[in-house]
């Protein structure tokens, strides 16, 4: 049966529930505190250790508010290093995130199970705030300097701001009382709440995929039939608009925080990189079409593929959902809203149930590397469920329990209201012992995911670059990687703690130009400014861009332009694309370099190819050289991917001339006499399948002394 009973909220219970969501909030903060990383980062997280300091301007879609905010931290907290600021940062609001997180259960536990005993609702309450305190993408996010704690505390106040206005005092207002009391009452959490949207749109815009249940739940139980003196009355009529008026400037002002990226930009020292007197490459383009592809994420659209979306990606969100709160909190989020259901709360139901589903389905069609992240407003509504559905539970079994031990045929007056107030008290402490035994679920996810998650020990970022900027570096020299979360730090170093200022750090689509878009081509530029090139790691294949030489823990990369010693001008055999029948590529072998000069029996034999691409490849091919005698027979031989996993074929441009080194070892065995090289490439689309570009060509002899 559900109750129809109201909830009245009792000033006792508001210090109570204030005294325990603070006290979560501290002990969330504790735990971040203890596992929170020390020092500068690689990734998103260090572009958020510098730029705030500055403060200066972030990756689409600019996060002015965050930023702002960090420059204020930064600059009045005058504890540890920067990067160990903007990480507690996080982890400060993270844990005012899991303090209401706290209130929104409470809330709608309140609402849904008002029946139940009060102090089982705290502890239910408690376990969904715990759960999201320690579930794995929350936790982690909370260590590190990044927006996400920020976007999930914006999340966790417009729940608590949406329910507060619509469920507040309707234990002694009739939902259909409209009078102008009413109006003052709920104003102020109104103001709040259009202020907290106008902000929370200024900081992660993933926010606005809570708008559509957030506004159906607000005008479905929040509706204002025309009455007389909402018609009639120049009083009322004044009051609406008047009110109207104020929250959508509250709404809408708060966005004026994004001119601050067209405000800073001129002192941003990123803005704009000189590679050299004609390579200029523009970060931010600070004109009114520049700010408005930074603000909107033009740059991610092409990351929404809806046709892509398959079965794979349902199970993405099935495993993502375990690892935050296991097989037994994913059962209890569905007895969640199995109870929401069943207690015909459809608003609740629909706020959270709603949200979670346009959050799923962006997150299903949006192919970014760490989507991962985006999940977490997910997880905290998956968390208020299971909240829920602990109590829920409870609440069955409790009654279930009673019913069968306090059965009896006595009719006696006095005996039923000794057996009632029995039943209540065996039902009290039921309910009471099963809701405390869900907080075994977040004890037992935190005692299992903090060696995992633990970065107190994270220093490797910090090391490789303090050995990096150790280096004897020339004036001006261009320090390359492949991936731009591992310049990160070189730029938090020099823009933080001023070091090395004249060194450049590269990686591949720094600005969206094809000159930039994989690292051999940012490799040629770097080359063709004339200023040092150093790569910050092996990358194996960048050899056939350059002359590459270890230099301390670097390696120097030197341009070589040297034509063949043997000149050839072959070109390869057509091969036929599986997918397009159609399309055909082929490949120009130009000649070879051969040394040692003499060989003999075990000679290690160098033959490096000279390739030109005829047009562009859409296949990653495999090159070989076989030593075969006389008859054909092969002796030995080398088959590798030209270029590697750094600048595979595929990214080879028409026109371009690649150098493809092999190394054989001459069989120890072999007779003195005269050998012949065959060359070739293939490609293997699947492991056992070959697809060649013919049998292979006989580039020339080579005699064995």
């Amino acid at each position: 049966m559900v109750s129809n009973m109201k909830v009245s909220i009792q000033p006792q219970s508001r210090v109570i529930d204030r005294a325990i969501g603070s006290g979560l909030a501290l002990a969330a903060f504790g735990l971040y505190l203890a596992t929170l990383a020390p020092t500068v980062l690689e990734a998103d997280g260090g572009e958020f250790q510098f730029v705030p300091w500055l403060p200066g301007i972030a990756h689409p879609t600019g996060y002015p508010l965050y930023i702002l905010l960090g420059w204020l931290w930064t600059h009045l907290l005058p504890i540890g290093e920067v990067a160990w600021r903007m990480n507690l940062l996080s982890a400060v609001l993270a844990a005012a995130a899991v303090g209401l997180t706290y209130a929104v259960a409470r809330q709608i536990l309140d609402r849904t199970l008002p029946d139940t005993p009060f102090p089982a609702r705290i502890i239910a309450a408690v376990m969904a705030a715990a759960t999201f305190a320690v579930s794995h993408t929350f936790w982690s996010q909370a260590l590190i300097a990044e927006v996400y704690t920020l976007h999930a505390l914006f999340v966790a106040a417009l729940l608590w701001l949406a329910v507060n206005h619509v469920f507040s005092n309707s234990g002694s207002i009739p939902p259909d009382s409209w009078e102008i009391s009413r109006f003052a009452r709920n104003d102020k959490t109104s103001r709040l709440l259009a202020l907290t949207l106008g902000l929370s749109l200024t900081h992660h815009r993933t926010i606005v995929l809570l708008l559509p249940a957030l506004v159906l739940f607000l005008l479905t139980t929040d509706r204002r039939p025309p009455t007389a003196e909402m018609t009639i009355g120049s009083r009322q009529s004044a009051v609406g608009g008047r009110s109207l008026l104020i929250h959508t400037a509250l709404l809408v002002v708060p966005l004026l925080l994004y001119l601050y990226l067209p405000l800073v930009a001129p002192s941003t020292p990123y803005a704009t990189l000189n590679l050299s007197e004609t390579q200029r490459l523009v970060l931010y383009d600070n004109s009114w079409q520049g700010f408005w592809r930074h603000i909107m994420g033009s740059v991610f659209s092409g990351e929404l593929m809806p046709s892509a979306a398959g079965l794979d990606r349902l199970e993405l969100v099935w495993q993502l959902l375990r690892q935050q709160v296991g097989w037994v909190g994913a059962i209890l989020a569905l007895a969640g809203l199995m109870t929401l259901w069943q207690r015909r709360q459809s608003a609740l139901l629909l706020l959270t149930g709603l949200s979670s589903v346009v959050f799923v389905a962006f997150n299903l069609i949006y192919f970014i590397g760490d989507v991962f992240v985006l999940f977490i407003p997910v997880w905290l509504f998956v968390c208020l469920w299971l909240g829920l559905g602990s109590l829920g539970v409870a609440h069955w079994l409790a009654q279930y329990f009673v019913q069968s031990k306090t059965g009896s045929v006595n009719s006696s007056p006095g005996f039923e209201a000794m057996e009632k107030r029995l039943g209540q008290r065996i039902y009290r402490f039921v309910t009471l012992s099963l809701a405390a035994l869900g907080l075994l679920l977040p004890s037992v996810l935190l005692a299992t995911r903090y060696p995992e998650l633990d970065q107190s020990h994270n220093m490797a970022a910090r090391e490789r670059w303090q050995a990096v900027l150790a280096e004897p570096l020339p004036e001006g020299a261009i320090l390359l990687s492949n991936d731009r979360n591992e310049i990160m730090p070189l730029w938090y170093y020099q823009y933080v703690e001023g070091r090395r200022p004249d060194v450049l750090g590269l990686f591949p689509l720094i600005v969206l130009e094809p000159a930039y878009a994989n690292v051999g081509r940012v490799l040629d530029q770097a080359l063709v400014s004339g200023r040092p090139v150093y790569l910050i790691k092996p990358m194996t294949g960048l050899e056939i861009k350059a002359d590459l030489s270890p230099a301390g823990s670097l390696f120097r990369a030197t341009p070589n332009h040297a034509p063949p010693a043997h000149l050839l001008n072959l070109k390869l055999p057509e091969i036929t694309l599986s997918a397009s029948p159609s399309v055909t590529e082929t490949i120009t072998l130009l000649g070879y370099d051969l040394s040692p000069a003499k060989i003999h029996p075990g000679t290690v034999l160098t033959v490096t190819l000279h390739w030109q691409a005829s047009q562009p490849l859409s296949l990653d091919y495999t090159s070989y050289v076989h030593l075969v005698n006389s008859n054909g027979q092969g002796l030995t031989q080398s088959d590798h991917r030209p270029g590697s996993d750094f600048y595979p074929s595929h990214y080879w441009q028409t026109g371009e001339i690649v150098r493809d080194p092999h190394l054989l070892t001459v069989p120890a065995a072999i007779p003195p006499g005269e050998y012949r090289l065959r060359v070739g490439m293939y490609d293997q689309p699947e492991p056992g399948v070959f697809r060649s570009m013919g049998t292979g060509v006989e580039i020339g002899t080579l005699l064995v002394e």
